[in-house]
């Protein structure tokens, strides 16, 4: 399965990646700090230019900043999803992560709109692909109001699951119509198995 069983990722260098990644966000966020700090002198001095310079190099610096943290909660989330907590102790920090009150909420959220786009009728914005979701809207709603509901444990993996359904749609069923549509059925189980729901 596309996203329950992953043979493209390497445990073991997932690991080391995600430190390279904490220790670039980290060192990305000094020098943009070190960046802004250089340019208030040459402002000061009226040398608006190289200020400025310094001002775009910062905000230059915190956008592939960004970049890093969203290949990282990325990364995190494949090696979640994989079961893999244990490899890594930043992977175990937000395998508790993705199951807070807030991840879940959000979780429920993006369920919701994909089976939004199960209902019949035009659809416009929308990348889901109508004719799946139409098929597990029921699935995709009863899987939303599971999540929003914070009396009902969840396994970390289902969260992560469900966070690579929804936010990767090249390797999504619910996007990719080059994924066989009885994966997306599959990958649900997958999801639901996490709370161990009643059908």
């Amino acid at each position: 399965m596309t996203l329950a069983n992953d043979p493209s990722l390497d445990v073991g260098a997932a690991g080391l990646r995600v430190d390279v990644l904490r220790r670039r966000a980290r060192d990305l966020a000094i020098a943009a700090a070190l960046m802004t700090a250089a340019g208030v002198p040459f402002f000061v001095l009226g040398h608006d230019a190289a200020g400025f310079a310094c001002v775009v190099g910062a905000a230059a610096g915190l956008a592939v900043r960004e970049l890093a943290r969203a290949e990282r909660g990325q990364l995190l989330t494949r090696l979640v999803a994989a079961g893999a907590d244990a490899v890594h102790r930043d992977v175990a920090v937000f395998s508790a992560r993705l199951v807070s009150e807030a991840r879940r909420a959000r979780l429920a959220r993006g369920l919701e709109v994909a089976a939004s786009a199960g209902k019949q009728g035009l659809h416009e914005y929308t990348h889901v692909r109508p004719d799946r979701a139409y098929d597990v809207r029921g699935d995709l709603l009863r899987l939303a109001g599971a999540f929003r509901d914070p009396a009902q444990p969840v396994a970390p993996r289902s969260a992560a699951l469900c966070r690579r359904m929804l936010c990767e749609a090249s390797v999504s069923p619910l996007y990719n119509p080059q994924i066989f549509e009885a994966e997306l059925r599959g990958l649900l189980s997958e999801i639901e198995a996490g709370f161990d729901l009643e059908r």
